[in-house]
């Protein structure tokens, strides 16, 4: 069991985006000590760094949520690389539509 300092190191996301994370429900409800302070455990580490990684994927908090309520027990790691297989999708054909708006600009500077 880690305290939120020890987890936000762990999970390199900052304590309070960690708090924030738990007011608005998209992490599950965190463990608390006697004393009343969150402690948590691996699975609770492996869920914030998997929020951090779909947040540098450009994802949204609401498409986060829906993607965490995909991902069950045993297949977690399948359904993490189908929805990181998605997200790459996505992003790959934005990059394609940014690339012909570049194309068409390029046209109308050497035209």
């Amino acid at each position: 069991m880690y305290p939120i300092q020890q987890a936000s190191t762990l999970a390199q996301v900052p304590s309070s985006t960690i708090r924030y994370y738990e007011k608005i429900q998209l992490i599950p409800a965190i463990t608390r000590n006697a004393q009343g302070n969150r402690t948590f455990d691996d699975k609770d580490i492996e869920i914030l760094n998997l929020i951090r990684c779909f947040r540098h994927l450009g994802m949204s908090i609401e498409d986060i949520r829906e993607n965490l309520s995909h991902i069950h027990g045993a297949y977690e790691d399948v359904n993490t690389k189908a929805i990181l297989f998605q997200h790459k999708e996505k992003l790959e054909e934005q990059i394609h539509i940014l690339n012909s708006f570049i194309r068409e600009i390029d046209d109308k500077i050497m035209a």
